[in-house]
Protein backbone atom coordinates (compact mmCIF):
# COMPACT_ATOMS: atom_id res chain seq x y z
CA UNK A 1 0.00 0.00 0.00
CA UNK A 2 1.33 3.41 -0.96
CA UNK A 3 1.95 5.79 1.91
CA UNK A 4 1.77 9.54 1.54
CA UNK A 5 5.18 11.11 2.02
CA UNK A 6 5.33 14.44 3.87
CA UNK A 7 8.09 16.16 1.89
CA UNK A 8 7.40 19.62 3.27
CA UNK A 9 8.15 18.67 6.88
CA UNK A 10 11.61 17.49 5.85
CA UNK A 11 12.60 20.86 4.41
CA UNK A 12 15.13 23.01 6.31
CA UNK A 13 13.51 25.03 9.06
CA UNK A 14 14.34 28.41 7.47
CA UNK A 15 12.44 27.37 4.32
CA UNK A 16 9.47 26.24 6.46
CA UNK A 17 9.46 29.60 8.18
CA UNK A 18 9.60 31.36 4.81
CA UNK A 19 6.54 29.41 3.67
CA UNK A 20 4.71 30.22 6.90
CA UNK A 21 5.44 33.92 6.42
CA UNK A 22 2.90 33.97 3.57
CA UNK A 23 0.14 32.73 5.90
CA UNK A 24 -2.10 34.86 8.09
CA UNK A 25 -1.56 34.77 11.86
CA UNK A 26 -4.47 32.35 12.32
CA UNK A 27 -3.32 30.09 9.48
CA UNK A 28 0.24 29.98 10.80
CA UNK A 29 -1.04 29.08 14.29
CA UNK A 30 -3.13 26.23 12.89
CA UNK A 31 -0.06 24.51 11.44
CA UNK A 32 0.85 23.40 14.99
CA UNK A 33 -1.88 20.72 14.88
CA UNK A 34 -0.26 18.93 11.92
CA UNK A 35 2.44 17.15 13.92
CA UNK A 36 4.95 17.53 16.74
CA UNK A 37 7.51 18.76 14.24
CA UNK A 38 5.12 21.46 13.04
CA UNK A 39 4.55 22.52 16.65
CA UNK A 40 8.31 23.09 16.81
CA UNK A 41 8.12 25.13 13.62
CA UNK A 42 5.35 27.25 15.17
CA UNK A 43 7.19 27.86 18.45
CA UNK A 44 10.34 28.96 16.59
CA UNK A 45 8.51 31.02 13.94
CA UNK A 46 10.17 34.48 14.05
CA UNK A 47 7.08 36.46 12.95
CA UNK A 48 4.51 37.42 15.59
CA UNK A 49 1.19 38.98 14.64
CA UNK A 50 -1.04 39.77 17.63
CA UNK A 51 -4.21 41.68 16.77
CA UNK A 52 -6.68 41.90 19.59
CA UNK A 53 -9.87 41.61 17.53
CA UNK A 54 -8.78 38.07 16.61
CA UNK A 55 -9.31 37.19 20.28
CA UNK A 56 -12.63 38.97 20.67
CA UNK A 57 -16.02 37.29 20.40
CA UNK A 58 -18.18 38.38 17.49
CA UNK A 59 -20.93 39.65 19.80
CA UNK A 60 -18.39 42.06 21.32
CA UNK A 61 -17.55 43.56 17.93
CA UNK A 62 -16.61 47.18 17.42
CA UNK A 63 -20.18 48.47 17.30
CA UNK A 64 -19.47 49.45 20.91
CA UNK A 65 -16.86 52.00 21.92
CA UNK A 66 -13.95 50.98 24.10
CA UNK A 67 -15.49 52.93 26.97
CA UNK A 68 -18.44 50.53 27.09
CA UNK A 69 -16.42 47.43 26.24
CA UNK A 70 -14.40 47.94 29.40
CA UNK A 71 -17.54 47.18 31.37
CA UNK A 72 -18.25 44.07 29.30
CA UNK A 73 -17.11 40.88 31.10
CA UNK A 74 -16.69 38.84 27.92
CA UNK A 75 -14.55 41.54 26.39
CA UNK A 76 -12.40 41.83 29.50
CA UNK A 77 -11.90 38.06 29.60
CA UNK A 78 -10.95 37.95 25.93
CA UNK A 79 -8.48 40.81 26.43
CA UNK A 80 -6.89 39.02 29.41
CA UNK A 81 -6.61 35.86 27.30
CA UNK A 82 -5.00 37.90 24.53
CA UNK A 83 -2.45 39.37 26.96
CA UNK A 84 -1.56 35.91 28.27
CA UNK A 85 -1.04 34.60 24.74
CA UNK A 86 1.26 37.49 23.83
CA UNK A 87 3.29 37.24 27.03
CA UNK A 88 3.74 33.46 26.89
CA UNK A 89 4.53 33.38 23.18
CA UNK A 90 7.22 36.05 23.40
CA UNK A 91 8.78 34.59 26.54
CA UNK A 92 8.83 31.07 25.07
CA UNK A 93 10.41 32.26 21.83
CA UNK A 94 13.08 34.31 23.59
CA UNK A 95 14.11 31.24 25.62
CA UNK A 96 15.11 29.60 22.33
CA UNK A 97 17.70 32.36 21.80
CA UNK A 98 16.59 32.96 18.20
CA UNK A 99 16.44 36.20 16.21
CA UNK A 100 13.00 37.77 15.90
CA UNK A 101 12.05 39.08 12.48
CA UNK A 102 8.73 40.88 13.02
CA UNK A 103 6.43 41.78 15.91
CA UNK A 104 3.01 43.35 15.44
CA UNK A 105 0.74 44.11 18.42
CA UNK A 106 -2.61 45.93 18.23
CA UNK A 107 -4.20 46.21 21.66
CA UNK A 108 -6.79 48.33 23.50
CA UNK A 109 -6.25 49.64 27.00
CA UNK A 110 -8.52 48.84 29.94
CA UNK A 111 -5.94 48.40 32.72
CA UNK A 112 -3.96 51.61 33.05
CA UNK A 113 -1.76 50.30 35.88
CA UNK A 114 -0.86 46.76 34.79
CA UNK A 115 -0.30 47.15 31.07
CA UNK A 116 2.57 49.70 30.75
CA UNK A 117 5.11 47.41 32.49
CA UNK A 118 3.99 44.56 30.23
CA UNK A 119 4.42 46.75 27.13
CA UNK A 120 7.94 47.65 28.29
CA UNK A 121 8.72 43.95 28.79
CA UNK A 122 7.44 42.89 25.35
CA UNK A 123 9.38 45.60 23.53
CA UNK A 124 12.54 44.86 25.54
CA UNK A 125 12.35 41.10 24.84
CA UNK A 126 11.85 41.68 21.13
CA UNK A 127 14.70 44.17 20.82
CA UNK A 128 17.07 41.95 22.80
CA UNK A 129 16.43 39.20 20.26
CA UNK A 130 17.43 41.22 17.23
CA UNK A 131 13.98 42.46 16.11
CA UNK A 132 13.91 43.88 12.58
CA UNK A 133 10.28 45.04 12.20
CA UNK A 134 8.13 46.47 15.03
CA UNK A 135 4.48 47.49 14.59
CA UNK A 136 2.96 48.53 17.94
CA UNK A 137 -0.41 50.28 18.24
CA UNK A 138 -2.48 51.15 21.29
CA UNK A 139 -6.19 51.78 20.81
CA UNK A 140 -7.74 54.24 23.26
CA UNK A 141 -11.22 55.70 23.45
CA UNK A 142 -10.76 59.26 22.25
CA UNK A 143 -14.51 59.78 21.77
CA UNK A 144 -15.05 59.66 25.54
CA UNK A 145 -11.93 61.67 26.46
CA UNK A 146 -10.25 58.58 27.89
CA UNK A 147 -7.02 58.88 25.95
CA UNK A 148 -4.32 56.70 27.45
CA UNK A 149 -0.80 57.86 26.65
CA UNK A 150 1.84 55.18 26.94
CA UNK A 151 5.40 56.52 27.00
CA UNK A 152 7.76 54.34 25.01
CA UNK A 153 10.75 52.93 26.92
CA UNK A 154 14.11 54.56 26.29
CA UNK A 155 15.50 51.21 25.11
CA UNK A 156 13.69 51.63 21.81
CA UNK A 157 16.10 54.42 20.82
CA UNK A 158 19.04 52.01 20.90
CA UNK A 159 17.42 49.49 18.53
CA UNK A 160 20.22 49.51 15.98
CA UNK A 161 18.88 46.44 14.11
CA UNK A 162 15.37 47.79 13.46
CA UNK A 163 14.68 48.41 9.76
CA UNK A 164 10.97 49.24 10.10
CA UNK A 165 9.22 50.97 13.04
CA UNK A 166 5.47 51.72 13.12
CA UNK A 167 3.95 53.15 16.29
CA UNK A 168 0.42 54.27 17.14
CA UNK A 169 -1.16 55.87 20.22
CA UNK A 170 2.11 56.30 22.15
CA UNK A 171 4.34 59.11 23.35
CA UNK A 172 7.98 59.86 22.63
CA UNK A 173 10.25 61.40 25.23
CA UNK A 174 13.52 62.62 23.78
CA UNK A 175 16.45 60.65 25.21
CA UNK A 176 19.41 62.38 26.79
CA UNK A 177 21.81 60.26 24.75
CA UNK A 178 22.28 59.80 21.01
CA UNK A 179 19.88 57.50 19.20
CA UNK A 180 21.17 54.48 17.34
CA UNK A 181 18.64 53.83 14.61
CA UNK A 182 21.51 52.82 12.32
CA UNK A 183 19.41 50.42 10.18
CA UNK A 184 16.01 52.13 10.18
CA UNK A 185 14.55 52.63 6.69
CA UNK A 186 10.83 53.01 7.42
CA UNK A 187 9.30 55.11 10.22
CA UNK A 188 5.53 55.47 10.66
CA UNK A 189 4.12 57.48 13.58
CA UNK A 190 0.34 57.52 14.04
CA UNK A 191 -1.30 59.48 16.89
CA UNK A 192 2.09 59.98 18.52
CA UNK A 193 2.87 62.88 20.81
CA UNK A 194 6.20 64.49 19.87
CA UNK A 195 7.50 68.00 19.29
CA UNK A 196 9.28 69.70 16.39
CA UNK A 197 12.74 69.18 17.89
CA UNK A 198 12.07 65.47 18.32
CA UNK A 199 11.21 65.09 14.63
CA UNK A 200 14.41 66.82 13.56
CA UNK A 201 16.48 64.68 15.92
CA UNK A 202 14.86 61.50 14.62
CA UNK A 203 15.57 62.44 11.02
CA UNK A 204 19.16 63.47 11.72
CA UNK A 205 19.85 60.21 13.57
CA UNK A 206 18.23 57.93 10.96
CA UNK A 207 20.81 58.15 8.19
CA UNK A 208 19.22 55.37 6.09
CA UNK A 209 15.59 56.55 6.43
CA UNK A 210 13.72 56.18 3.12
CA UNK A 211 10.04 56.27 4.11
CA UNK A 212 8.60 58.67 6.74
CA UNK A 213 4.89 58.72 7.67
CA UNK A 214 3.47 61.22 10.20
CA UNK A 215 -0.28 60.88 10.82
CA UNK A 216 -2.29 62.95 13.31
CA UNK A 217 0.73 63.49 15.54
CA UNK A 218 0.17 66.04 18.30
CA UNK A 219 2.71 68.50 19.68
CA UNK A 220 3.86 69.71 16.25
CA UNK A 221 3.74 73.42 15.39
CA UNK A 222 6.55 74.28 12.95
CA UNK A 223 7.36 71.02 11.20
CA UNK A 224 10.65 70.94 9.31
CA UNK A 225 11.80 67.95 7.25
CA UNK A 226 15.39 68.46 6.15
CA UNK A 227 18.80 66.74 6.17
CA UNK A 228 17.06 63.50 5.20
CA UNK A 229 19.47 62.58 2.43
CA UNK A 230 18.06 59.10 1.74
CA UNK A 231 14.36 59.98 2.14
CA UNK A 232 12.29 58.98 -0.89
CA UNK A 233 8.70 58.82 0.45
CA UNK A 234 7.12 61.40 2.78
CA UNK A 235 3.51 61.29 4.01
CA UNK A 236 2.03 63.92 6.32
CA UNK A 237 -1.59 63.64 7.47
CA UNK A 238 -2.87 66.06 10.06
CA UNK A 239 -6.12 67.18 11.66
CA UNK A 240 -4.43 69.39 14.24
CA UNK A 241 -5.00 73.14 14.10
CA UNK A 242 -1.80 73.53 16.14
CA UNK A 243 0.32 72.85 13.06
CA UNK A 244 1.10 76.28 11.58
CA UNK A 245 3.74 75.55 8.97
CA UNK A 246 5.52 72.76 7.09
CA UNK A 247 8.93 73.21 5.54
CA UNK A 248 10.29 70.40 3.34
CA UNK A 249 13.83 70.43 1.96
CA UNK A 250 14.51 66.96 0.59
CA UNK A 251 16.17 67.05 -2.87
CA UNK A 252 15.99 63.25 -3.31
CA UNK A 253 12.27 62.97 -2.54
CA UNK A 254 10.28 60.83 -5.02
CA UNK A 255 6.80 60.67 -3.43
CA UNK A 256 5.03 63.35 -1.37
CA UNK A 257 1.60 63.12 0.23
CA UNK A 258 0.08 66.06 2.13
CA UNK A 259 -3.38 65.29 3.48
CA UNK A 260 -5.41 67.55 5.73
CA UNK A 261 -9.08 67.72 6.74
CA UNK A 262 -11.64 69.62 4.68
CA UNK A 263 -12.81 71.69 7.67
CA UNK A 264 -9.29 72.78 8.61
CA UNK A 265 -7.60 72.89 5.22
CA UNK A 266 -4.05 72.54 6.47
CA UNK A 267 -1.40 74.90 7.88
CA UNK A 268 -1.06 78.50 6.78
CA UNK A 269 2.39 77.96 5.24
CA UNK A 270 3.60 74.95 3.26
CA UNK A 271 7.02 75.47 1.74
CA UNK A 272 8.41 72.70 -0.43
CA UNK A 273 11.81 73.37 -1.94
CA UNK A 274 12.60 72.18 -5.45
CA UNK A 275 12.36 68.40 -5.63
CA UNK A 276 13.72 67.56 -9.08
CA UNK A 277 13.20 63.81 -8.61
CA UNK A 278 9.59 63.90 -7.35
CA UNK A 279 7.34 61.57 -9.36
CA UNK A 280 4.22 61.21 -7.17
CA UNK A 281 2.29 64.05 -5.53
CA UNK A 282 -0.92 63.59 -3.52
CA UNK A 283 -2.66 66.70 -2.13
CA UNK A 284 -5.81 66.52 0.01
CA UNK A 285 -7.62 69.63 1.34
CA UNK A 286 -4.75 71.80 0.21
CA UNK A 287 -5.18 75.59 0.31
CA UNK A 288 -4.00 76.60 -3.14
CA UNK A 289 -5.50 78.99 -5.65
CA UNK A 290 -4.86 78.76 -9.38
CA UNK A 291 -1.59 80.68 -9.58
CA UNK A 292 -0.23 79.18 -6.35
CA UNK A 293 -1.04 75.67 -7.59
CA UNK A 294 0.76 76.20 -10.89
CA UNK A 295 3.82 77.59 -9.13
CA UNK A 296 3.75 74.66 -6.70
CA UNK A 297 3.72 71.84 -9.26
CA UNK A 298 6.26 73.62 -11.47
CA UNK A 299 8.89 72.57 -8.92
CA UNK A 300 8.47 68.94 -9.95
CA UNK A 301 9.54 68.54 -13.59
CA UNK A 302 9.43 64.70 -13.48
CA UNK A 303 5.93 64.43 -11.99
CA UNK A 304 4.15 61.30 -13.22
CA UNK A 305 1.29 60.79 -10.75
CA UNK A 306 -0.90 63.64 -9.43
CA UNK A 307 -3.89 63.45 -7.06
CA UNK A 308 -5.94 66.51 -6.07
CA UNK A 309 -8.66 65.87 -3.48
CA UNK A 310 -10.82 68.41 -1.67
CA UNK A 311 -8.85 71.43 -2.92
CA UNK A 312 -11.74 73.85 -2.48
CA UNK A 313 -9.90 77.01 -3.55
CA UNK A 314 -9.02 75.62 -6.96
CA UNK A 315 -11.33 76.91 -9.70
CA UNK A 316 -9.12 76.31 -12.71
CA UNK A 317 -6.53 73.61 -13.29
CA UNK A 318 -4.02 73.94 -16.10
CA UNK A 319 -1.40 71.25 -16.55
CA UNK A 320 1.09 70.86 -19.39
CA UNK A 321 3.45 67.91 -19.03
CA UNK A 322 5.00 65.21 -21.21
CA UNK A 323 5.88 63.22 -18.07
CA UNK A 324 2.43 62.98 -16.41
CA UNK A 325 1.00 59.44 -16.54
CA UNK A 326 -1.77 59.41 -13.89
CA UNK A 327 -4.17 62.22 -12.97
CA UNK A 328 -6.95 62.04 -10.37
CA UNK A 329 -9.24 64.92 -9.33
CA UNK A 330 -11.74 64.40 -6.48
CA UNK A 331 -14.12 66.56 -4.42
CA UNK A 332 -12.90 69.89 -5.81
CA UNK A 333 -16.33 71.48 -5.38
CA UNK A 334 -15.54 74.87 -6.90
CA UNK A 335 -13.83 73.58 -10.02
CA UNK A 336 -14.88 75.45 -13.18
CA UNK A 337 -12.32 74.54 -15.84
CA UNK A 338 -9.69 71.91 -16.61
CA UNK A 339 -7.04 72.27 -19.29
CA UNK A 340 -4.71 69.28 -19.49
CA UNK A 341 -2.03 68.88 -22.15
CA UNK A 342 -0.50 65.51 -21.28
CA UNK A 343 -0.03 63.40 -24.43
CA UNK A 344 1.52 60.52 -22.46
CA UNK A 345 -1.25 60.30 -19.87
CA UNK A 346 -2.21 56.67 -19.15
CA UNK A 347 -5.10 57.09 -16.72
CA UNK A 348 -7.54 59.85 -15.78
CA UNK A 349 -9.94 59.82 -12.82
CA UNK A 350 -12.63 62.43 -12.08
CA UNK A 351 -14.82 61.91 -9.00
CA UNK A 352 -17.53 63.99 -7.29
CA UNK A 353 -16.67 67.34 -8.86
CA UNK A 354 -19.02 69.75 -10.65
CA UNK A 355 -19.20 69.69 -14.46
CA UNK A 356 -16.26 71.84 -15.62
CA UNK A 357 -15.26 73.26 -18.97
CA UNK A 358 -12.76 70.63 -19.96
CA UNK A 359 -9.97 70.29 -22.50
CA UNK A 360 -7.76 67.19 -22.41
CA UNK A 361 -5.05 66.49 -24.94
CA UNK A 362 -4.74 62.77 -24.31
CA UNK A 363 -6.13 59.55 -25.76
CA UNK A 364 -5.87 57.66 -22.47
CA UNK A 365 -8.84 55.78 -21.00
CA UNK A 366 -10.80 57.42 -18.21
CA UNK A 367 -10.43 54.92 -15.38
CA UNK A 368 -12.83 56.19 -12.73
CA UNK A 369 -15.57 58.75 -13.30
CA UNK A 370 -18.07 59.50 -10.54
CA UNK A 371 -20.92 61.99 -10.26
CA UNK A 372 -23.53 62.62 -7.59
CA UNK A 373 -26.96 64.20 -7.97
CA UNK A 374 -28.91 64.96 -4.80
CA UNK A 375 -31.52 67.16 -6.46
CA UNK A 376 -34.37 66.42 -8.81
CA UNK A 377 -33.05 65.05 -12.09
CA UNK A 378 -33.66 67.47 -14.93
CA UNK A 379 -32.65 67.60 -18.56
CA UNK A 380 -29.79 70.04 -17.93
CA UNK A 381 -28.02 67.61 -15.61
CA UNK A 382 -28.25 64.79 -18.15
CA UNK A 383 -27.09 67.05 -20.98
CA UNK A 384 -24.04 68.19 -19.00
CA UNK A 385 -23.12 64.63 -18.09
CA UNK A 386 -23.48 63.34 -21.64
CA UNK A 387 -21.40 66.19 -23.04
CA UNK A 388 -18.69 65.57 -20.42
CA UNK A 389 -18.50 61.82 -21.06
CA UNK A 390 -18.49 62.37 -24.81
CA UNK A 391 -15.02 63.92 -24.58
CA UNK A 392 -13.50 60.51 -23.79
CA UNK A 393 -12.81 57.71 -26.24
CA UNK A 394 -12.92 55.06 -23.48
CA UNK A 395 -14.48 55.01 -20.01
CA UNK A 396 -13.64 51.98 -17.86
CA UNK A 397 -15.70 52.68 -14.71
CA UNK A 398 -18.56 55.11 -14.20
CA UNK A 399 -20.35 55.58 -10.87
CA UNK A 400 -23.62 57.50 -10.52
CA UNK A 401 -25.09 58.21 -7.10
CA UNK A 402 -28.64 59.47 -7.52
CA UNK A 403 -30.82 60.63 -4.65
CA UNK A 404 -34.02 62.17 -5.90
CA UNK A 405 -37.68 62.65 -5.22
CA UNK A 406 -38.77 63.05 -8.84
CA UNK A 407 -37.39 62.96 -12.36
CA UNK A 408 -37.99 65.88 -14.74
CA UNK A 409 -36.26 64.13 -17.62
CA UNK A 410 -37.94 63.78 -21.05
CA UNK A 411 -36.15 61.49 -23.49
CA UNK A 412 -37.87 62.83 -26.60
CA UNK A 413 -37.16 66.50 -25.88
CA UNK A 414 -33.51 66.00 -24.98
CA UNK A 415 -32.78 63.70 -27.92
CA UNK A 416 -33.60 66.61 -30.22
CA UNK A 417 -30.90 68.68 -28.46
CA UNK A 418 -28.27 65.96 -28.50
CA UNK A 419 -28.94 63.17 -30.99
CA UNK A 420 -25.65 61.24 -30.69
CA UNK A 421 -25.55 57.65 -29.51
CA UNK A 422 -24.84 56.87 -25.84
CA UNK A 423 -21.22 56.60 -24.69
CA UNK A 424 -19.79 53.10 -24.25
CA UNK A 425 -18.78 52.30 -20.66
CA UNK A 426 -17.02 49.22 -19.32
CA UNK A 427 -18.79 49.14 -15.95
CA UNK A 428 -21.56 51.30 -14.50
CA UNK A 429 -22.13 51.33 -10.73
CA UNK A 430 -25.52 52.70 -9.68
CA UNK A 431 -26.17 53.89 -6.13
CA UNK A 432 -29.85 54.72 -6.21
CA UNK A 433 -32.05 56.20 -3.50
CA UNK A 434 -35.52 56.07 -5.03
CA UNK A 435 -37.45 55.69 -1.79
CA UNK A 436 -39.43 58.86 -2.59
CA UNK A 437 -39.96 57.96 -6.26
CA UNK A 438 -43.00 55.99 -7.36
CA UNK A 439 -42.41 52.85 -9.50
CA UNK A 440 -44.15 54.62 -12.36
CA UNK A 441 -41.13 56.95 -12.62
CA UNK A 442 -38.51 54.18 -12.70
CA UNK A 443 -38.66 54.04 -16.47
CA UNK A 444 -38.04 57.78 -16.76
CA UNK A 445 -34.91 57.52 -14.59
CA UNK A 446 -33.68 54.58 -16.64
CA UNK A 447 -34.26 56.48 -19.89
CA UNK A 448 -31.95 59.21 -18.63
CA UNK A 449 -29.18 56.83 -17.57
CA UNK A 450 -29.10 54.73 -20.74
CA UNK A 451 -29.53 57.76 -22.97
CA UNK A 452 -26.14 58.82 -21.58
CA UNK A 453 -24.22 55.54 -21.68
CA UNK A 454 -24.49 51.86 -22.51
CA UNK A 455 -22.47 49.75 -20.03
CA UNK A 456 -21.26 46.23 -20.67
CA UNK A 457 -21.63 45.55 -16.93
CA UNK A 458 -24.21 47.09 -14.64
CA UNK A 459 -23.41 46.86 -10.91
CA UNK A 460 -26.04 47.44 -8.20
CA UNK A 461 -25.73 47.43 -4.42
CA UNK A 462 -28.32 45.42 -2.50
CA UNK A 463 -27.27 46.83 0.86
CA UNK A 464 -30.27 49.16 1.21
CA UNK A 465 -33.67 47.51 1.36
CA UNK A 466 -35.41 50.51 -0.22
CA UNK A 467 -33.48 49.77 -3.45
CA UNK A 468 -34.79 46.21 -3.75
CA UNK A 469 -38.09 47.08 -5.54
CA UNK A 470 -36.14 49.04 -8.15
CA UNK A 471 -33.64 46.19 -8.68
CA UNK A 472 -36.40 43.62 -9.16
CA UNK A 473 -38.24 45.95 -11.53
CA UNK A 474 -35.04 46.76 -13.43
CA UNK A 475 -34.07 43.13 -14.03
CA UNK A 476 -37.54 42.19 -15.28
CA UNK A 477 -37.71 45.34 -17.38
CA UNK A 478 -34.34 44.76 -19.08
CA UNK A 479 -35.26 41.19 -19.97
CA UNK A 480 -38.61 42.10 -21.51
CA UNK A 481 -38.29 41.41 -25.28
CA UNK A 482 -41.27 43.62 -26.10
CA UNK A 483 -39.28 46.71 -25.17
CA UNK A 484 -37.35 46.63 -28.47
CA UNK A 485 -40.44 47.93 -30.19
CA UNK A 486 -40.78 50.90 -27.84
CA UNK A 487 -39.58 53.66 -30.17
CA UNK A 488 -41.16 56.25 -32.39
CA UNK A 489 -40.52 57.18 -36.01
CA UNK A 490 -38.37 60.10 -34.90
CA UNK A 491 -36.20 58.45 -32.24
CA UNK A 492 -34.88 55.04 -31.42
CA UNK A 493 -34.38 54.79 -27.68
CA UNK A 494 -31.73 52.71 -25.94
CA UNK A 495 -34.28 49.87 -25.66
CA UNK A 496 -34.02 49.29 -29.40
CA UNK A 497 -30.30 48.50 -29.08
CA UNK A 498 -30.41 46.27 -25.98
CA UNK A 499 -30.14 42.63 -27.04
CA UNK A 500 -30.01 40.77 -23.73
CA UNK A 501 -29.51 41.18 -19.97
CA UNK A 502 -28.50 38.45 -17.53
CA UNK A 503 -27.05 38.11 -14.05
CA UNK A 504 -23.28 37.78 -14.28
CA UNK A 505 -22.32 37.43 -10.61
CA UNK A 506 -23.14 38.28 -7.02
CA UNK A 507 -20.58 39.07 -4.32
CA UNK A 508 -21.35 39.29 -0.61
CA UNK A 509 -19.96 42.27 1.28
CA UNK A 510 -16.62 41.16 2.71
CA UNK A 511 -17.09 37.68 1.22
CA UNK A 512 -16.26 35.70 -1.91
CA UNK A 513 -18.02 35.71 -5.26
CA UNK A 514 -20.83 33.16 -5.54
CA UNK A 515 -20.04 30.08 -7.63
CA UNK A 516 -22.43 28.81 -10.30
CA UNK A 517 -24.41 26.59 -7.90
CA UNK A 518 -24.74 29.38 -5.32
CA UNK A 519 -25.76 31.79 -8.07
CA UNK A 520 -28.52 29.41 -9.18
CA UNK A 521 -29.76 29.25 -5.59
CA UNK A 522 -29.64 33.03 -5.45
CA UNK A 523 -31.84 33.15 -8.54
CA UNK A 524 -34.27 30.64 -7.02
CA UNK A 525 -34.68 32.90 -3.98
CA UNK A 526 -35.12 36.03 -6.11
CA UNK A 527 -36.08 38.72 -5.15
CA UNK A 528 -34.73 38.12 -1.63
CA UNK A 529 -31.34 39.85 -1.39
CA UNK A 530 -28.41 39.45 0.98
CA UNK A 531 -26.07 42.45 1.28
CA UNK A 532 -23.67 42.58 -1.62
CA UNK A 533 -23.08 43.61 -5.23
CA UNK A 534 -25.21 42.31 -8.07
CA UNK A 535 -23.60 42.45 -11.52
CA UNK A 536 -25.66 42.27 -14.72
CA UNK A 537 -24.15 41.65 -18.15
CA UNK A 538 -25.78 43.69 -20.93
CA UNK A 539 -25.46 42.92 -24.65
CA UNK A 540 -25.90 45.89 -26.99
CA UNK A 541 -26.02 46.25 -30.74
CA UNK A 542 -25.18 49.66 -32.24
CA UNK A 543 -24.52 48.55 -35.79
CA UNK A 544 -26.67 51.29 -37.29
Amino acid sequence: MDETVDCISDLPIFIIHHIMSFLSAKEAARTSILSKRWRQFQSSFPIFDFIQHNFRRSEDASRYTLFFLRKNRKFRRSLKRFIRVVDRSLSRFCELNLSMQKLRIFISVIDLQRLPPLFDKWIRLALENGLKDLDFEIISDEENNEVFTYTLPQTIFSANLLTSLRLGGCKFEQPSYAMSFHSLKELCLDRIYLNDQMVQKLISECHLLQDLWLENCSGLKFLCICEAHKLKILTIRSESIELESINIVVPGLQQLSLRFTLSWGGPRVVDVAACPLLEKLYLTSFKLKEEEFHNFISKFPLLKDLLLCGCLLLERIKISSNQLKYLSIKLCENLKAIDVDAPNLLSYSFQRNPFPIISINSRCPWKKIEFTCRDDLDGCWFLNLKEFLGLSNQIDDLTLELRLSQSLFNLYELSRCFDSLPVGVGSLMLWMDLSDVSPSEYEIVLDGIFWICYPRTLCLSTMYEEQHPFIVWLYDYLRNPELKNCNSDDIKSWRYYLMDAKIESFKHFGGPMLNSDELNQFMDEWPKFPDGFLRLHLDWCFSE
